[in-house]
């Protein structure tokens, strides 16, 4: 097996042990089922993060600007400076932001500027789309801090999140509820950061609804309890922002491909063939297509319903 040659030592051993593999196919099937599982997870994390960006994005946009598109993390000319050159030519963005932010929007429209014909003005969507998750999760942690309006945290965080559980108990301005918030996007970065990294997510662990972590994972059927719940808690979460958004998830191909790989038989189908070509196909086969719209509107005398159904992933 060439792969495993170029997998470092350390790592090899670690999915090994977990694994308690008895062949180098046995422990690819188990390398290629990790990888196969972060690709399946991107597509959620990704409708996650930009409807997060979003409704973050729009929330501020309306407190400084009180429109739905607005530069308040961006730095904004200084109108002294045409008077006076030696007064600086920007001023800080209106909202305050620490100094690591403050670099990851300049970062962020560099990028955007690098792309783009010499005399492009960046506008605020465009550093929206650029800016890296952990930027919003600094963001809110900072919406209480004293420099910052009295109240901003209760005004923004209701605005994005005005369908979360508990408000009567843990209204929107309390620590509690920030910390919940935080707690939550700690634990999607970790599974991010995992997928990003070509990193094990065989030893992901488990958390609740608050973010506290629980068990870890020791044996397969304990990652594949866990990998569930992980994406159960990112739909239930994006339901905070809109509970169609939830709905969206659970319906989708990306979530029932998902759960289909997030379960004993396809590990086993892995393990058995090494992850060659072919053994998604062959899980896919192999699994009881949802019953949707689609599925029920099909006629009896079709041609291979679930064949032509599930070619669209291959062609």
């Amino acid at each position: 097996m060439p792969m495993l040659k170029h997998i470092t030592a350390p790592r090899l051993s670690t999915l090994q042990r977990f694994f308690m593999t008895t062949s180098q196919r046995d422990a690819l099937g188990c390398y290629a089922w990790n990888q196969a599982i972060g690709a399946g997870m991107l597509p959620i994390l990704g409708d996650f993060e930009v409807a997060l960006r979003n409704a973050l994005h729009r929330a501020l946009s309306q407190y400084f600007g009180a429109v739905d598109s607005f530069g308040w993390m961006m730095p904004r000319p200084n109108p002294a400076h045409a008077i006076n050159p030696a007064a600086p030519a920007l001023l800080p963005p209106i909202h305050k932001l620490t100094p690591k932010s403050r670099d990851d929007v300049v970062s962020a429209m560099e990028k955007v500027k690098a792309k783009k014909p010499m005399a492009y003005m960046v506008s605020p969507d465009d550093v929206v789309a650029a800016l890296p998750f952990g930027f919003w999760e600094v963001l809110i942690g900072g919406l209480a801090h004293h420099s910052q309006p009295r109240g901003l945290q209760s005004a923004i965080l209701a605005s994005v999140f005005p369908h979360a559980p508990d408000i009567a108990a843990i209204p929107y301005g309390s620590q509690v509820f920030k910390k919940r918030v935080v707690d939550l996007l700690k634990r999607i970065r970790d599974v991010r950061n995992r997928i990003g990294h070509h990193d094990a997510l065989w030893s992901t662990p488990e958390f609740n609804h608050f973010g506290v972590l629980g068990h870890i994972p020791r044996r397969p059927r304990h990652t594949i309890n866990s990998l569930r719940r992980f994406v159960d808690n990112i739909s239930w979460f994006g339901g905070w922002i809109d509970p169609a958004i939830t709905t969206y998830l659970h319906n989708s191909d990306h979530w029932w491909s998902l759960q289909v790989l997030l379960d004993r038989r396809a590990l086993a189908i892995y393990r058995h063939s090494g992850g060659v070509a072919g053994t998604y196909r062959s899980i896919l086969d192999a699994a009881e297509l949802p019953v949707t719209r689609l599925t029920l509107r099909r006629k009896p005398w079709s041609r291979q319903p679930e064949r032509a159904c599930r070619d669209r992933y291959f062609y």
